[in-house]
């Protein structure tokens, strides 16, 4: 066995602080890395989450004053002349409409009657028709012919919703499948008649209200504020592979290209005095005729 020297560093000295002092800065690194990875590198998801939180503020508002101003256009007397000719078009409509939406209901789901029957029937037939197509003998053909002849003189019965019940072979139950289909198309395009003068009546108002109010309405405002909530950070680029362009400025202009007015101090928080760089941020494009024909997504910011 050799000998030890006198002064073995491993023996004679302890390593215990340098190893303290390793792992602190191992650890120190870690977390360095992970808060530059998840925030010094991306920025844009502070400003989404902001934007998040003060664009769903600022929705709510802007829902209450556009309540406010329907509420005030609901006087109007041309309003209530066009809602009142939409009353008096729906009314006038649903009795027909009514009738033809339950006929429409009854060849659904006598559609499906047909269709859970006939549905195997034809996938089974058309794989025999692959098959003669495909034989390259003639007997084959003949045989194979003769097989699907005698399938489709085969009777097989549908139950329907009322109970009853009809028995076809495969050319009555195509027949069927095919009448019902038709007559469900017929009823439809009737339905589709009936409904028109209350879609236009209802267009007109519609039209009316979107033509004097300044603002969105309420139920547009409720569509921003669900997509709003539904927001998660995620990195928004445009990439124009022809221009060799990618921008990615929306990923923290946020507002840019909401249907909405907005300023920096519509954005800055309550209580707080001065636009931060977040306002500013999610300010409205200055300019917002010029994205008409200067498209974002075909050009880049």
């Amino acid at each position: 066995m050799p000998e030890l020297p006198e002064n073995d560093p491993v023996v004679s000295k302890s390593y215990a602080l340098h190893y303290a002092v390793a792992m602190v800065l191992l650890i120190a690194s870690l977390f360095w890395a992970l808060w530059d990875e998840g925030w010094a590198q991306r920025p844009w998801i502070a400003y989404q989450k902001q934007w998040k939180e003060r664009y769903g503020a600022f929705l709510k508002t802007a829902k209450s004053k556009s309540a406010r101003s329907v509420s005030d256009l609901e006087k109007d007397s041309d309003y209530q002349k066009l809602e009142q000719a939409a009353r008096q078009a729906d009314a006038e409509a649903k009795p027909h409409r009514d009738a033809l939406q339950k006929q429409i209901i009854d060849l659904n789901a006598k559609i499906l009657a047909v269709q859970n029957v006939f549905t195997d029937k034809r996938a089974y037939a058309n794989a025999i028709t692959y098959e003669i197509e495909t034989d390259p003998s003639a007997s084959g053909k003949k045989s194979k012919q003769k097989d699907l002849d005698e399938y489709k003189k085969k009777v097989w019965t549908v139950e329907y919703p009322d109970g009853h019940k009809e028995k076809y072979d495969f050319r009555q139950l195509e027949e069927k499948y095919n009448e019902l289909k038709d007559e469900r198309t017929k009823v439809s395009a009737e339905l589709a008649d009936v409904l028109k003068p209350v879609t236009e009546a209802n267009n007109k108002v519609t039209e009316y209200v979107s033509a004097h109010l300044v603002d969105l309405t309420p139920s547009q405002i409720e569509g921003l504020q669900k997509k709003t909530s539904e927001w998660d950070p995620t990195i928004q680029q445009i990439n124009v592979a022809e221009a060799n362009i990618v921008d990615r400025c929306e990923s923290c202009h946020m507002g840019i290209r909401e249907p909405l007015k907005l300023t920096a101090a519509s954005m800055t928080p309550k209580g707080q005095k001065r636009p931060d760089e977040y306002a500013q941020a999610f300010v409205s494009h200055p300019e917002p005729e010029l994205l008409k024909i200067h498209d974002p997504d075909k050009f880049g910011c």
